[in-house]
């Protein structure tokens, strides 16, 4: 294949060979909402979308690795192509000749018809042969599936509860020391646990007015957790250019390292304004207001939160448990 057709978007197949998360986020955003209103128009739900989605992201990622798979055209029109293919042809597995389609046009090239081709015989290929087979790419690819359904529960707003066995000495051993100190203690465990709201979303500045480097250096600073690091670059940002996208992602990273009065009070002067984070910095002040243990300023500040925020699940989810 001649390089020089290699699409731009290819950076979307690199990433998900390499399992970056901040790919793999950036395309349930981008593109995953035209395959999901799609498969919902048409005799789907939400739950069949997700599966749908993630059985071809998982394709790609094995077609990538293989190294069969150089992208020659937009991904949007690849992607979506690839997603509607896969679930008409669930319809008609499912033998539902009440179906009827609600088709959105969407223009592709010859280029996008040759890679769906070819990416349709790799997987019948698989199929035949079996799958990767070599134990290292066997292993990259379960941490991929770990890693992929990890990012699309969460674009799906689903928590997957963990269940925890216990041996019947652990549980006497359990009983025993709730009884030994009392109701008090059981009362304090039933709190919630900040870490389990604690799922900042990944940054992808497209600031202007600013060096690219700089930001590059903030993104990939926030994004790898280490927020020590990347308080300091925001604050030399901050001095060039004072958007709300550089302030909310800055009272992230100063919640993150328990810096309470300085997030705090970015996070009300977001609330304050008529910004983008104005919701998202509501349920951030709750979040700080959870982790130094004030529940009852937590629970009050959720109750100000729009329904028509995106992570609503999560406030009513944390609501219940603090009542």
């Amino acid at each position: 294949m001649d390089l020089n057709k290699i699409h731009p978007d290819q950076k979307y197949i690199d990433g998900l060979a390499a399992n970056d998360s901040v790919v793999i986020e950036m395309i349930y955003k981008k593109f995953a909402p035209k395959a999901v209103q799609f498969i919902t128009n048409n005799s789907g739900d939400k739950d069949q979308a997700q599966n749908v989605i993630q059985e071809i992201m998982i394709l790609l990622f094995s077609q990538a690795k293989a190294g069969k798979l150089q992208l020659t055209c937009p991904f949007d029109a690849y992607f979506f192509l690839l997603c509607k293919r896969r679930w008409l042809k669930e319809l008609k597995n499912s033998a539902n000749e009440e179906v009827t389609i609600y088709e959105n046009v969407v223009s592709v090239n010859e280029s996008a018809h040759e890679l769906i081709a070819q990416t349709e015989e790799f997987e019948e290929e698989q199929k035949r042969y079996g799958q990767e087979n070599r134990s290292e790419i066997a292993e990259e690819r379960v941490a991929f599936e770990e890693n992929l359904t990890k990012i699309s529960d969460k674009y799906f707003n689903k928590k997957r509860n963990k269940a925890v066995s216990l041996k019947p000495w652990y549980f006497a051993a359990a009983i025993s020391i709730i009884v030994m100190f009392g109701l008090f203690f059981f009362d304090y465990r039933h709190y919630p646990n900040f870490e389990d709201y604690n799922h900042p979303e990944s940054a992808y500045f497209t600031e202007r007015g600013v060096s690219e480097a700089i930001l590059k250096q903030a993104e990939n600073n926030f994004n790898g957790k280490r927020y020590e690091t990347a308080i300091p670059i925001f604050e030399m940002i901050l001095k060039e250019n004072n958007s709300d996208e550089i302030k909310y992602f800055y009272a992230v990273s100063l919640l993150q390292v328990s810096k309470y009065v300085k997030a705090e009070n970015i996070f009300k002067e977001l609330e304050a304004g008529n910004s983008v984070y104005k919701e998202k910095a509501k349920w951030n002040l709750a979040l700080s207001k959870l982790k130094q243990g004030k529940y009852k300023e937590c629970k009050a500040i959720l109750q100000t939160i729009s329904q028509d925020y995106e992570d609503y699940d999560d406030v009513e989810q944390l609501s219940e448990e603090l009542e």
